[in-house]
């Protein structure tokens, strides 16, 4: 090392701890909220989850229906995440329908 480039070491080693700390909370930040049961039809939370990532699975609570899903509503939503090489969500819905 030339003596010209010594004092940039520390100065160097200083940025990236600060550039370190810096992107800390962009790193934490939580992920999108899952939509709560009920606050809009079936339809718009499996459209919802599905943009956020999640593969679905629906559990008809009454039964399969004879309806359209928008006029279906949520009772329950459960993630699961299980740990693997591609991090696979899946949403598990409970959706009841008009009989």
């Amino acid at each position: 090392m030339s003596l010209t480039a010594r004092p940039f070491a520390p100065v160097l080693v200083s940025a990236a701890a600060a550039a370190t700390i810096a992107v800390a909370p962009v790193a934490a930040a939580d992920p999108p909220a899952v939509p709560q049961p009920g606050s809009e039809n079936a339809s718009d939370t499996l459209n919802d989850l599905t943009a956020q990532g999640y593969n679905t699975q629906i559990n008809w609570v009454n039964g399969i229906p004879h309806v359209w899903l928008d006029q279906c509503w949520v009772n329950g939503i459960n993630t699961a995440a299980v740990d693997g090489p591609d991090s696979l969500r899946t949403a598990y819905v409970d959706i009841e329908c008009p009989k």
